[in-house]
């Protein structure tokens, strides 16, 4: 095997996707056509998706056992299977990210378009919070703004802030914890935290990408409406993202 492979696990887990090293990976086991998970470990399992701060697996197809101490047996939805991770892009935690998901989670990479997060097996076994607390509101007065609409709610974000309205679609990975914290975007080689101001662990279609302190962040927007100036703003409450997000 050459030295300059990195073998990898790819699974999913809730609504995310993850990967693990090969190496940490004890034992991987699929469940029978009557749903049963065994594993030779004689360790109790856990659901993964609710030890990182998610809900219960509703569908649990597979079961992974990592080499901590005492091992760890995880329940997840489904295994993709063994890849080489070495030349995929990767993207360590940065700012606001480290706080809401590290240490269990270290980074991510793209495969096939889509993003994985790599999972620390020590760490996870400590598992995350679940969030609950919504994000707090500012406003702030402003001559123009990107309006965008959550739930039928008009709003908008100083114009220039935004770096970008992108899709919720492959390029994009759920937060195991989701709460006010959706998830992550990749954009222009960076990890964009993605955050709700409407319903709690809602990912809608489309995030509005901004600056705030040099890093970027998202908004999660059912749709958006385009930029509007002076009276047009009537209506769409202007975020003061500086204030909600510093």
């Amino acid at each position: 095997m050459s030295s300059s492979r990195r073998l990898c696990v790819f699974f999913s887990a809730g609504e995310s996707r993850y990967a693990l090293d090969a190496s940490t990976v004890l034992e991987i086991a699929r469940t029978n056509d009557a749903g049963g998970l065994t594993l030779s470990w004689f360790t109790p399992t856990q659901d993964l998706a609710r030890l990182l701060g998610g809900d219960e697996e509703p569908r649990v197809g597979a079961g992974i056992v990592i080499d901590v101490m005492p091992p760890l047996a995880l329940r997840v939805k489904h295994v993709d299977g063994v890849f080489d991770a070495a030349p995929l892009p990767r993207w360590p935690l940065q700012g606001r990210l480290i706080p809401l998901i590290a240490p269990a989670i270290t980074a991510a990479v793209e495969y096939e378009g889509r993003l994985v997060f790599e999972l620390d097996p020590e760490s996870t076994a400590r598992g995350l919070p679940k969030q609950s607390r919504p994000l707090e509101r500012h406003t702030r007065e402003a001559d123009s703004g990107l309006v965008f609409t959550v739930d039928g709610e008009r709003l908008a974000v100083p114009l220039h802030t935004v770096v970008q309205v992108v899709e919720s679609g492959l390029n994009f990975n759920r937060s195991p914890n989701a709460g006010t914290f959706l998830g992550v975007a990749q954009h222009r080689g960076q990890l964009c935290p993605v955050f709700t101001v409407g319903p709690l662990g809602v990912v809608q279609p489309f995030a509005v990408l901004f600056e705030v302190e040099g890093e970027l962040v998202g908004l999660s927007a059912t749709s958006v409406e385009g930029v509007r100036h002076g009276a047009a703003l009537q209506g769409a409450p202007v975020l003061d993202v500086g204030r909600m997000f510093s």
